[in-house]
């Protein structure tokens, strides 16, 4: 007899349990998505001891007679695929027939179904490898599938089981998922007797909200458009809202779920500086893209997608996002309801085109007249008309609108102002330079130096005269115009860390890293006592630029209290 043999149906079904079954929150995502493909309106789900012991999903769906309930335990068996070319087209959550067979494989499993105005429901039930046992019984329209004591007969698969925290935090991240996926449809998580998600059938800007909490619903934009084939919807966070990771960011093509890190930062691109360094916004996004350039069929839990002209998506995907977040007001609100400093909501002004200003001599020294003129120039901005009324600690401008006050960052908005205009001054190759009455010294170690001799090239482009006297010693004659009369040790710093950037890994990342340089320490800083007309400057200046809302480093420069939210502050609301 030859080496090779047949497995027998436990075996195949188990190997399979191996590719889909992976935890409890594998077997949660299986039964949710069978709810959802039976047009369920409301799925509950309880579990116990993070679905070890216990996992029970009840639907109100189509339900199954007693023939399809028991071919639903046959390999291969399912009702969404009839023939090979429908495997490019699926449209429902899942479709492999093995994920009732796999997940009994390993568990003991009872179903409970019946079908709309049936007079009799189905029972079955089966422990690992034994025979259905099948059975009528009353039961209410739909379907409830009991699977208890998981890996029960594989204890090295249930050794790898991670505390039940850990596993129930797997769960409602898959719950969390399939309810952002269909807001239509109510979804009840209990653990025990603790209800952990509580979601009615609602729209998905509210949906967002009960799932990821207060912070990201009241700072939500709305993301409507269409370039070409590939359409989007959904919500993104404002950059005021983020997170460090991707974790906050639902994603899902052609109505799937998926994760996509070349998408994800793709969109936090489009933010660009608006985010905090690192940061990505929170929210969901639907993405459509004809069927026909999507391969759903890369990953057994069909988790990834292989897109085809990935990096054409990607771009025009970006250029949406940057659209709609040009036509926005992106302007927190300071939340009155909290003693903390997290910030809530949004006031979106109506937009205005202002002719971009150019900064005069007039106010004071840290003023620049700059070379480049864009005065012809039109663009559009929705920061609202306010006059400024004073200064808090040298360091927040307080001013006065239409929709009430507004409290500024001077630092932040004037750096990216400052950035603004150095960009500018770039795209028409006429960065203004100022030669330094005493050049500065600069003695650096023997790897600085030479990390700053190859950066020479864009060390001039952006206005700084170096010249190299010595092994590791650097002068420096001129400065950009930004920096003109700035005091020696500021411009000192800027030198330092624009050598620091030497480590960055690309020619784009140190470039741009240069220029948020050179804007931060050409910025007025905190602490400087700005007079009246200063702080007048520097609200028309965010008047002029694209994107006033955010400092170079991501965070908010203007946030604002309305006189609404001041009245229920004073309890003046109802009187």
């Amino acid at each position: 007899m030859g080496d090779i043999q047949v497995l027998d149906d436990h075996t195949i079904n188990q190997i399979a349990a191996g590719e889909v079954i992976e935890r409890p929150a594998s077997v949660v995502k299986e039964l949710v998505e069978n709810s959802l493909d039976a047009k369920a309106k409301n799925i509950w789900i309880r579990v116990e001891e993070g679905g070890t012991e216990l996992i029970i999903v009840r639907d109100d769906g189509l339900g199954m007679d007693r023939d399809d309930a028991t071919l639903a335990f046959r390999k291969h068996s399912t009702s969404k695929i009839r023939e090979f070319d429908d495997l490019q087209n699926v449209i429902t959550s899942g479709f492999r027939g093995e994920a009732l067979p796999s997940i009994a494989s390993v568990s003991r499993l009872r179903i409970t179904t019946s079908e709309k105005e049936s007079t009799v429901g189905t029972r079955i039930t089966i422990e690992g490898n034994n025979d259905l046992n099948i059975e009528d019984c009353a039961a209410p329209q739909g379907t409830t599938i009991e699977v208890s004591d998981l890996f029960f007969n594989t204890p090295a698969r249930s050794k790898y089981l991670k505390r039940v925290s850990t596993e129930l935090q797997h769960i409602v991240k898959i719950i969390t998922i399939e309810a952002i996926r269909r807001p239509d449809v109510s979804f009840n998580l209990v653990h025990g007797e603790r209800k952990l998600i509580e979601a009615p059938a609602s729209d998905l800007k509210t949906r967002i909200g009960i799932l990821l909490g207060r912070e990201a619903s009241k700072e939500l934009i709305e993301m409507n458009g269409e370039i070409d084939e590939l359409r989007i919807h959904g919500f993104l966070t404002r950059p005021s809202v983020s997170r460090k990771s991707m974790a906050g960011l639902y994603l899902h093509v052609n109505g799937r779920p998926i994760q996509a890190r070349n998408i994800s930062y793709s969109i936090k691109g489009a933010y660009g500086s608006l985010l905090h360094d690192g940061h990505f916004p929170i929210g969901a996004l639907f993405i459509e893209i004809p069927s026909k350039d999507v391969d759903v069929n890369v990953h057994p839990a069909k988790t990834i997608v292989r897109i085809a002209n990935e990096e054409i998506i990607n771009k025009m995907l970006r250029q949406i996002i940057r659209d709609i977040l040009a036509k926005q007001a992106l302007i927190s609100h300071v939340d009155l309801e909290t003693t903390n400093t997290d910030i809530f909501g949004t006031t979106i002004p109506t937009s205005k085109i202002r002719n971009k200003a150019v900064a005069l001599n007039s106010i004071d020294s840290f003023q620049q007249e700059f070379d480049v003129s864009l005065q012809e120039e039109q663009i559009e901005t929705n920061m609202p008309s306010m006059r400024p009324l004073s200064l808090i600690e040298n360091k927040y401008i307080v001013a006065m609108g239409l929709d009430g006050l507004y409290i500024i960052d001077f630092h932040a908005a004037h750096e990216r102002v400052m950035y603004e205009r150095l960009k500018d001054q770039k795209r028409f190759k006429r960065v203004g330079k100022q030669d330094l009455l005493k050049p500065i010294s600069l003695e650096l170690t023997k790897n600085e130096a030479s990390a700053f001799e190859v950066m020479l090239e864009d060390i001039t482009e952006m206005g700084f005269d170096a010249e190299k006297i010595g092994p590791s010693t650097f002068m420096i004659r001129s400065v950009p115009a930004l920096l003109a009369g700035s005091e020696p040790e500021r411009i000192r710093e800027a030198i330092d860390d624009i050598v620091e950037s030497g480590s960055m890994k690309t020619a784009e990342e140190k470039h741009t890293l240069m220029m948020y340089t050179v804007a931060c320490h050409s910025a007025l800083r905190a602490g400087d006592k700005l007079t009246m007309a200063q702080m007048e400057f520097v609200i028309r200046e965010m008047e002029s630029i694209p994107n006033p809302y955010a400092c170079v480093h991501g965070r908010p420069t203007v946030m604002t209290i309305t006189p609404a939210e001041l009245d229920k502050k004073f309890k003046r609301s109802g009187f």
